[in-house]
């Protein structure tokens, strides 16, 4: 019986320390409401349920801007690539064809989902991708399929985590079409913060946006780690809506990397 507690104790933590995947659904606008263009979020593996409010106040003020929001219910435990057909089947499902314009915002799962998506089916109405990346936070589906943790990932996560860390990025190239922003964090998360000295043995720390692979016409910095991105859109919800609206980011974002030591709290 005891047994049996700590095992459900460790797999709770493994859930809380790496992010539960939520079931989510369509955000919706104002009843009856259709606006011409519409956000695509693709939420990634450290999303909670919590961040639904936030994410409901993005989706009144986005409404108010003139868009209509979506969050996708796109991942899958068995791989990416499942959650690829998955995606594929929600941007069927909404009709999100129908829109004039398709903006994406999407975080560190859903931009390897969404470009590996957009070779296999390309969305004619793209009109802008932001991406959510994290030099550090990156690291975390490798550090999390090394040694005993790799147990409780793939119990509270599934394959999909250890897929993630040996899948390589393929960026998606720059367009006339469409607008690419990076909004890069400048923190790391605790779950990084405890492995410091292993994420900084596998590769050279640095901010700079270039360095990421993914070509970008703009890219900001903010001062959140990764769990923030998804409680903090009183901040990026309107950096989000002004490129959306204009293909860059505001005079006011910060446009060079932070300088501040990522792995103090704060």
């Amino acid at each position: 019986m005891h047994a049996q507690k700590r095992f459900t104790w460790i797999l709770l933590l493994a859930v809380f320390t790496l992010g539960g995947c939520a079931t989510l659904e369509l955000i919706p606008s104002a009843p009856g409401a259709k606006n011409s263009d519409a956000i695509l979020i693709l939420p990634g593996l450290g999303m909670k349920g919590s961040a639904l409010d936030d994410m409901h106040a993005f989706a009144q003020h986005a409404n108010a801007a003139g868009f209509d929001v979506f969050l996708a219910d796109y991942q899958r435990r068995k791989s990416v690539d499942a959650g690829v057909e998955a995606l594929h089947h929600f941007v069927e499902y909404q009709n999100l064809s129908d829109y004039e314009r398709i903006h994406v915002f999407a975080y560190i799962l859903g931009g390897y989902t969404l470009n590996r998506f957009l070779e296999k089916y390309p969305m004619d109405n793209l009109a802008n991708v932001v991406y959510d990346r994290s030099p550090l936070q990156e690291l975390a589906p490798r550090l999390a399929s090394e040694g005993w943790f790799s147990i409780l990932s793939w119990m509270a996560i599934g394959p999909v985590i250890s897929d993630l860390a040996k899948t390589p990025y393929a960026p998606v190239p720059l367009s006339n079409a469409y607008q690419i922003g990076l909004i890069v964090e400048n923190r790391a998360t605790r779950f990084i913060r405890k492995r410091k000295k292993r994420a900084l043995s596998i590769r050279p720390l640095t901010f700079e946006p270039d360095s990421l692979g993914q070509p970008f016409d703009a890219a900001m910095h903010v001062r959140f780690n990764h769990d923030e991105m998804y409680s903090n859109f009183d901040v990026i919800g309107p950096e989000l809506i002004h490129f959306f609206a204009f293909g860059d980011f505001s005079e006011s974002a910060p446009r060079h990397p932070l300088g501040i030591d990522p792995f103090t709290k704060h």
